[in-house]
């Protein structure tokens, strides 16, 4: 499904570069008169690698682990209450393979046009994701007469949110005033914060995070909880490749494909990963007289 998605968008690109073939072009004196600073806007859909979902997944020996509320012996008298166990309650089966949903992403841009096919441009967007899945737990019965397995399934889920700086330069292929192909390339950061890791028990949120230090959660204590700031910053390179559309000297958009490959801090020795970024640029030039 994600694979069709990406080339019906290719095919919008291309087919948007060869639309007005049969228009005006540049003149080489033309093309230098463009020179000059475009500002705007950006938005569209980016489609993260899993490899960092599993963050969230809850599994031993990671950074938020189920266990952490399981072995709480004040969670665990609730949780009692709450799934009517017997005696014990473990887990069964942990998420396999956890995923991101897509998610809509949004920022600004600038660039300098050395001419009417050569820039350097930065832009910043930002992205919130989610990553969810379930964990498998087995409970104990009271009733002894039950021959099967009591299973329940816990929705375990993870947020986060990434700000992302693009730095590089897009050359457009073609001389074309109307529709040109662009691409591009460079240099990238990315801020990662996470904003939530929970796992969701009989519809009550247990937060899987460690605010509270060494000492284990007491009710009613009121004991110092820590903000605790997971994530961090990252660096990548990227590539694009878009269609470049001008209805005027002032105003053009620019629908396009990214893919980045970087490091995205939520695990020690992470290495590099693709993420891609399906979008539309909206440019403006001389609308705001500096």
């Amino acid at each position: 499904m994600r694979s069709k998605f990406f080339f019906g968008w290719l095919t919008v690109i291309f087919l948007g570069s060869t639309v007005a073939a049969a228009q005006d072009v540049y003149t080489g004196e033309t093309c230098k008169e463009r020179s000059g600073f475009e500002y705007g806007g950006i938005a569209g859909f980016y489609f993260p690698s899993n490899k960092t979902a599993d963050f969230y997944s809850g599994k031993p020996g990671s950074e938020n682990d189920v266990d952490y509320v399981f072995s709480n012996h004040y969670w665990y008298e609730e949780l009692r209450k709450l799934l009517d166990f017997n005696d014990t309650i473990f887990v069964r089966e942990y998420p396999g393979k956890m995923s991101y949903s897509p998610a809509f992403s949004f920022g600004l841009f600038a660039s300098y046009n050395f001419n009417c096919r050569t820039a350097i441009y930065a832009q910043f967007y930002f992205v919130k994701l989610r990553a969810n899945d379930v964990v498998t737990i087995e409970v104990d019965p009271p009733q002894d007469y039950l021959d099967e397995p009591d299973i329940r399934l816990c929705p375990i889920k993870g947020i986060e949110e990434r700000n992302l700086l693009d730095i590089g330069v897009m050359h457009s292929i073609g001389m074309n005033k109307t529709a040109r192909l662009i691409l591009g390339g460079g240099l990238s950061m990315n801020n990662v914060l996470v904003k939530e890791s929970a796992i969701y028990i009989a519809e009550k949120k247990y937060n899987l995070v460690n605010i509270y230090g060494n000492r284990p959660y007491v009710p009613g204590s009121n004991q110092q909880a820590y903000e605790i700031r997971q994530g961090g910053i990252g660096f990548g390179i990227f590539g694009s490749v878009g269609t470049r559309l001008e209805f005027s000297p002032a105003i053009a958009i620019e629908p396009g494909v990214s893919v980045h490959l970087m490091k995205v801090a939520l695990e020690e020795n992470a290495g590099f990963t693709p993420h891609f970024n399906l979008y539309v640029r909206l440019h403006f030039r001389d609308i705001i007289e500096l």
